[in-house]
């Protein structure tokens, strides 16, 4: 028997585990992705989050594999590569140290003295990025990152406020107080989704969400 075909709008969106923005355990995927879900819909469109290490949502988006990439910063190096949509969410940029240090800051130049753990392919801000006179630690991501600084093999480490806390509550739990967050934060930043120009109507699929 002859069946009736409906074209179906779909996106697909590689996303990091960034709890809890978004999570491949969490209830629909994390409050970050079920912003982007809603968008979408009320565009007439299914999403589908595959979740990855960030360096490969990053590649694979490029190349045309994934319509977007989730919750990325903006900079200008990116946008040379990606189309960025508008914001629809924000994340504080902080410093975390061990309760045990004393170390505080006004300006990135306070800094100079420390070892500072940071995640590789993240962007964090402009000044802190160029700063070349800071002495960087990179690792894969931010769970490593608590770790090296839970056992001081940094001084310091780079955090969204809300993932900070997220991990601070679950994987850390009972190392809670070892972990002190630095005022002023770093930058409040906008997030947003990085479409691939390597996708046939990439803009689009920007337009409509």
């Amino acid at each position: 028997p002859a069946t009736m075909c409906f074209a179906v709008k779909n996106v697909s969106l590689a996303v990091l585990n960034w709890n809890p923005y978004a999570g491949e355990k969490l209830e629909n995927y994390g409050f970050g992705a079920e912003i982007i879900s809603e968008a979408f819909s009320r565009s007439g469109y299914t999403t589908e989050f595959h979740f990855m290490p960030w360096m490969r949502a990053l590649k694979d988006t490029e190349i045309g594999k994934y319509d977007a990439v989730c919750f990325g910063y903006y900079s200008k190096q990116r946008a040379k590569t990606y189309a960025f949509s508008e914001p629809y969410a924000q994340s504080s940029l902080v410093l975390y140290k061990h309760k045990d240090s004393q170390i505080s800051y006004s300006t990135l130049e306070d800094l100079k003295p420390y070892q500072i753990g940071v995640v590789r392919g993240f962007v964090n801000t402009v000044e802190f990025d160029s700063a070349d006179y800071l002495q960087k630690q990179e690792v894969h991501n931010e769970v490593l990152n608590m770790k090296k600084l839970l056992n001081k093999r940094v001084d310091l480490i780079v955090i969204d406020k809300f993932i900070a806390q997220y991990l601070l509550n679950t994987m850390f739990k009972e190392n809670k107080e070892d972990f002190e967050a630095l005022e002023p934060p770093l930058e409040t930043k906008p997030l947003y989704l990085m479409f691939s120009r390597n996708v046939k109507k990439f803009d689009q699929k920007l337009e409509d969400f």
